[in-house]
């Protein structure tokens, strides 16, 4: 088994709690061993055992709940106890709820403070599942505890003492002042292995919903949408002793009825991804270069096959599980039925739709697929910081695709680092990986991204103006009010064309302001000016004591998606710049932090395909190239994918030589001779 759906789990045994005899009580002298568990929505882990407890008359028993993991998820700490160390003949004596409850606390949704105290003050407290004669004779008041158990006798049944049950009365639950008791098949809550009988760990395909500790009611009478307090919480657990590699996709599956149901219950659910729970019970956020998980720790509406905004980044190690929390967000009218709805956290190796047309598409061999004509064509664009953006579109990866995908935003790309590579699969899922990664055959390189620190081209030199004190300068960006930035029309890439110059968000970090003097044409330096994502941005420079540099200097053609535009320059009141006139000009400054060139070149990247996979049309130059004698003959495709233009290239066939008649034909099968008659041409 590689990957196991599961409630979250409460590792494989339990710590051991901290016990001791104290003066206080009014127990009677005896000894005793206690076994420690804890209880998930799937039940319970294997129990730690103390030693032999042995207290005197009048004292107390004090347990200690120690602290846990952040990482599992404990509805109760449960305590059982026996005359031997064999926790297989203990019965439960307590429990302590992991989860406070009352007035005005909703249910499931605030955790009980560690470490927590039990206090066993009376015999009946430590008394091993008693038998009473009839309901009459169940303890109350002081004598009772949460998770006693009691058999009675009348009715030949088990019963549990549960303080926050609220369950509706039956002949399997019976009412108390406070709290239940509710039938159980025993006293006992030992399991030797978590995965089967009552173990915490069991998949959540062979649990039966009535034995786990059900979610609280949810309000679904309102009439808006309700996000509880709660929430559950779920795994994809690695049960292989190879990692899953990078790249999954991961959420949930919904079933109502019985029936696998996304469309009816699609945006209904919110879910959150927590991160990667270790064996210990501590939570990984974090890849091992450092790079934090996207969308890790925040909810988002669930839309199967819309959007997929989960996908490991990192490979999911043996005994690692992918944490998932989700509740319910709907109203009324949205969903009104009340039923149990199931919940299956799941990973997608292949979500997307089988396509024939990708393998027909030679060249997706070679690049792993391409992007169809559709929307902004999923191209990469910058976001804020180490992030960007992958704008709607539909990709074809080895010969699968998914539904039209909305604009995302992704992040974990490393500071100051050429090369990164966005890569994308059949799922429509992206995921950020190192310039040494190679991709797999059912994935594709999206486009290359750096975050190299630099510093652009200038900008045109301002008009002269005449300043005696101080200068005052606007300079001006390729920026809107709400912050896109406009990509330059040089830009060396697809992402400068109208399709998505206007989409990636203005990036630099801050600007180098440059003066000259027109006296003696010395150029003066400025640095350490922050960028503002705005049309405009004005500076004051007073003191003119700076770095000189003998000329201006120009970056590689890649550098910097944006042009830095002519900046405008005025006096100021106060100053000690020499009295002569000046001009400005500027560059933007990127310090590692920020996206500094992106390529959607094919090769490395998938080819953005033109038209609607129609066939594509094929022209021949009626101009022949003539080799060298004895080179090989050659054909070249001058056109697209999609229109294709071919020249061909023939050595001549001179005596002796390679005769070409009826290797060319045209439409109607008739050989096509040159003028000469020793090339064959279309």
């Amino acid at each position: 088994m590689a990957l196991i759906a599961q409630y979250a789990g409460v590792g494989e045994t339990c710590p051991l709690f901290d016990v001791g005899a104290t003066n206080g009580g009014s127990l009677t002298a005896g000894t005793i061993y206690f076994s420690f568990q804890l209880q998930n929505r799937a039940g319970f882990n294997k129990p730690s055992v103390s030693g032999a407890i042995a207290y005197s008359t009048n004292q107390k028993i004090i347990i200690t709940i120690p602290e846990m993991p952040d990482g599992w998820d404990v509805h109760y700490f449960v305590v059982s106890a026996g005359v031997t160390n064999d926790p297989s003949t203990h019965v439960q004596i307590a429990r302590v709820a992991a989860f406070q409850y009352g007035i005005g606390i909703e249910p499931q949704s605030v955790k009980t403070l560690l470490p927590a105290v039990l206090e066993l003050t009376r015999s009946i407290h430590t008394a091993l599942a008693p038998s009473v004669t009839s309901v009459g004779s169940l303890p109350s008041g002081a004598d009772r505890l949460d998770g006693q158990v009691r058999f009675i006798t009348a009715l030949s049944i088990f019963v549990e003492y549960r303080a926050n049950s609220n369950l509706p009365l039956s002949p399997d639950v019976i009412a108390a002042d406070i709290g239940q008791w509710v039938r159980v098949g025993g006293p006992s809550t030992y399991v030797s292995d978590t995965r089967a009988g009552v173990g915490s760990d069991r998949p959540i395909n062979s649990i039966n919903p009535i034995t786990t500790i059900p979610t609280p009611p949810y309000p679904g009478e309102t009439l808006s949408k309700y996000l509880p307090a709660w929430e559950a919480k779920y795994w994809i657990y690695n049960d292989s002793p190879n990692a899953i590699p990078a790249g999954t996709e991961f959420g949930i599956e919904l079933e109502y009825n019985n029936k696998r149901s996304p469309d009816l219950l699609s945006g209904l659910f919110m879910v959150k991804f927590i991160g990667f729970v270790k064996a210990d019970g501590s939570i990984r956020t974090q890849d091992g270069d450092g790079r934090d998980f996207p969308n890790c720790g925040a909810d988002f509406p669930w839309t199967p096959k819309l959007t997929t905004p989960f996908i490991t980044i990192d490979d999911l190690q043996p005994t690692e599980a992918i944490a998932l929390a989700v509740k319910p967000f709907f109203a009324a009218a949205e969903f009104t039925v009340k039923d149990i709805i199931g919940v299956f956290p799941a990973t997608r190796v292949q979500s997307g739709d089988y396509n024939p047309v990708g393998l027909l598409l030679s060249y997706t061999q070679t690049v792993g697929g391409v992007i169809i004509d559709v929307g902004d064509r999923y191209r990469v664009v910058p976001n804020f910081g180490l992030s960007y953006d992958v704008l709607r579109g539909i990709p074809l990866i080895g010969s699968y695709n998914p539904p039209e995908k909305p604009r995302r935003t992704f992040g974990n790309l490393q500071p100051n680092l050429a090369g990164q590579k966005v890569v994308i699969n059949g799922n429509g899922d992206v995921f950020t990986e190192s310039p040494s990664y190679t991709r797999t055959s059912s994935e594709g390189i999206r486009a290359i991204v750096s975050t190299l620190a630099g510093e652009s081209s200038p900008g045109g030199w301002s008009g002269y103006v005449a300043i005696t004190a101080g200068a005052t300068l606007i300079l001006s960006y390729p920026c809107t009010v709400n912050g896109v930035g406009m990509i330059r029309a040089n830009y060396p890439d697809v992402i400068a064309d109208d399709i998505s110059k206007n989409k990636g968000l203005f990036n630099p970090f801050s600007v180098n302001i440059y003066l000259q003097r027109q006296d003696t044409l010395e150029i003066r330096r400025f640095s350490g000016f922050g960028v503002v994502a705005a049309s405009s941005q004005q500076f004051t420079i007073s003191n003119w004591a700076a770095g000189v540099v003998s000329d201006l200097l120009f970056a590689d053609d890649d550098f910097s998606l944006f042009a830095p535009l002519t900046g405008a320059i005025a006096p100021a009141i106060t100053g000690n710049f020499p009295s002569t006139s000046y001009r400005v000009s500027y560059s933007f400054v990127y310090d590692g932090n920020q996206i500094t060139s992106i390529s959607h070149a094919s090769p490395p990247c998938v080819y953005e395909f033109e038209g609607e996979l129609e066939p594509g049309t094929i022209e021949v130059n009626p101009a022949i190239t003539i080799l060298d004698e004895g080179e090989p003959p050659t054909v070249i495709n001058a056109g697209t994918i999609t229109h294709a233009y071919l020249t061909f290239a023939f050595p001549p066939a001179t005596g002796g030589g390679v005769n070409f008649e009826r290797i060319l034909i045209d439409s109607s099968g008739n050989i096509v001779v040159s003028s000469d008659g020793n090339i064959i041409y279309i």
